[in-house]
């Protein structure tokens, strides 16, 4: 079906929106049909995640207009949502047709009256209720649900289990099954990849594949994207640019026009400056009209924009000397809280390493961390670290001692020997411009924030780098930063990760999480 056959769902219409010291967005326009499954890009900072807090109606606009289809149904992906732990699996998706069970309660309450009063205009209304629940397939809610724990691969049985016995991959994927049950005809999800493991990532690449109606997901997962997105939205220069393709040919195209816009405004600053030395020449001379006439086009003429300069992120982790040729042991660790979430039976890491841990979120790889760094008691067994081991640890959780700090002040207050210019430099390897050095960090993205925790890392000496899903929120050219950085870092590496495009050229070896053990594949 052609676009222009297809329903508007969505108007953003001359939108601008500004934090404090930059312009997100300025006077940008795009629509959404009908059908259309759209990739959200762009570096991080560049205000997404902003964006679709707009579109939610949760923030508002500098100017212009958000307009949703009145016909329009939401359906948001929160992964941070709080859900009730003791619901079963089938009780939550249930859920999903509160408006169905609260109508069917009214029309049995009428039925009810009915009987004791026999008022017919209460017969009449129950009956109308009735007409509608059909309409709307109350009667078939049991066989709805019975197909979407089939797709979510658990047997009728197990779906009387609480959520809080899932793993948080597949709490996710319920709270997928019940967005499709409420049949939205748009789907909007931030960064939905973060915590899956890869077997999750493809059930979610079926399930939005298949999916009729349109949505518009805001990712950093390349592979994911490529495999998803009709078309894309690109937030750069202070604008949003839909392009009508896939990602692989959004690239090329966004490269191709980079470049002719870089020769457009290179032409124009040769046209100004000769102009200009041809003003400065002739002003006072005998061709004063003539420069007066140059001088009057000068100041009308549409300057463009200087095309901004990417500020690359550089990491580069400092490597403290060590001999011993084993790093770490582990024999028969289980760790855990009130009950085991994972055995360790046997596991060395030596001396330049680089070990990956991958599998769904819940299964126990951030506790085995942080048991490894004393955090949390193991429950039982041993690790042991080398005696000259000097560990580096980035937390999967962003966390500072004060968010009213800048970034500036949360890194000079803890390596008191660096100037404040110091620890400027050190951020903008990094990929931290000068203005968001000084921000708040509770004014940052988390891929800001992110850097700034990579950053940190990057500033004290280690020999065995410990990272929890570092690639969570980092844009695509910090991923690949990082992972040149990890490449090149000739200590040892424990990654937590279930970024496979980005671990596969890191790893000496792969560990996953399966029936509470650590399997190597």
């Amino acid at each position: 079906m052609k676009e222009e056959n297809r329903m508007e769902l969505l108007q953003v219409k001359d939108l601008s929106y500004a934090v404090p010291d930059k312009q997100l967005y300025e006077n940008s326009s795009f629509t959404l049909r009908s059908k259309e499954h759209m990739g959200i890009v762009g570096k991080n900072g560049a205000g997404k995640s902003t964006l679709l807090k707009m579109l939610l109606g949760n923030v508002l606009p500098d100017e212009g207009a958000i307009t949703w289809n009145p016909a329009a149904t939401l359906g948001y992906l929160d992964q941070y949502v709080d859900m009730d732990q003791s619901l079963t699996i089938n009780e939550f998706l249930k859920s999903a047709y509160q408006e169905l069970f609260d109508t069917e309660k009214e029309m049995l309450k009428l039925y009810e009256t009915y009987g004791e009063t026999g008022d017919d205009q209460l017969l009449t209304r129950a009956a109308t209720y009735q007409e509608q629940l059909e309409i709307k397939g109350l009667y078939q809610v049991e066989n709805d649900i019975s197909k979407a724990v089939t797709g979510l691969g658990i047997s009728d049985g197990d779906a009387d289990q609480t959520l809080s016995a899932l793993n948080r991959g597949d709490q996710i994927k319920v709270i997928l099954a019940k967005l499709l049950l409420e049949k939205p005809s748009v789907l909007i999800l931030d960064e939905p990849t973060n915590y899956l493991d890869q077997e999750h990532i493809e059930w979610l690449t079926e399930y939005l594949n298949a999916f009729e109606n349109a949505f518009i997901i805001v990712s950093h997962d390349t592979d994911f994207l490529s495999n998803i997105a009709t078309c894309i939205c690109d937030i750069d220069f202070g604008s949003i640019k839909k392009y009508h393709s896939n990602y692989t040919d959004f690239l090329k195209q966004k490269a191709h026009l980079a470049e002719a816009y870089q020769s457009q405004f290179d032409a124009q600053q040769r046209k100004i400056k000769e102009t200009e030395a041809f003003i400065q020449k002739n002003i006072a001379g005998i061709k004063t009209k003539m420069a007066q006439g140059r001088r009057k086009h000068l100041e009308k003429m549409d300057r463009l924009k200087e095309p901004e300069k990417k500020v690359k992120s550089n990491f580069s982790f400092k490597l403290m000397p060590q001999s011993s040729p084993n790093v770490m042991t582990i024999d028969e660790l289980t760790v855990g809280y009130k009950e085991p979430l994972l055995t360790v039976r046997d596991l060395q890491v030596k001396k330049g390493e680089k070990i990956v841990i991958t599998g769904a979120d819940g299964l126990g790889k951030s506790t085995l961390v942080k048991t490894l760094l004393s955090m949390v008691s193991a429950i039982s067994g041993k690790a042991q670290f080398s005696p000259q081991v000097v560990v580096g640890y980035h937390s999967q959780e962003i966390e500072w001692e004060n968010t009213e700090w800048t970034p500036i002040e949360a890194l000079a207050n803890k390596y008191t020997r660096l100037t404040y210019e110091d620890v400027r430099r050190e951020l903008a390897k990094c990929g931290l411009k000068r203005e968001i050095a000084s921000k708040n960090l509770y004014m940052l993205s988390g891929g800001e924030q992110s850097k700034v925790k990579l950053c940190d890392l990057t500033m004290q000496p280690s020999n065995f780098l410990i990272l929890d899903e570092p690639t969570n929120h980092l844009d695509v050219d910090s991923r690949k930063a990082l992972q040149d950085a990890l490449k090149a870092f000739r200590g040892s590496v424990l990654l937590i990760s279930n970024d496979e495009q980005f671990y596969s050229t890191v790893a000496d070896h792969v560990y996953t999480v399966a029936d509470k053990h650590l399997i190597r594949q």
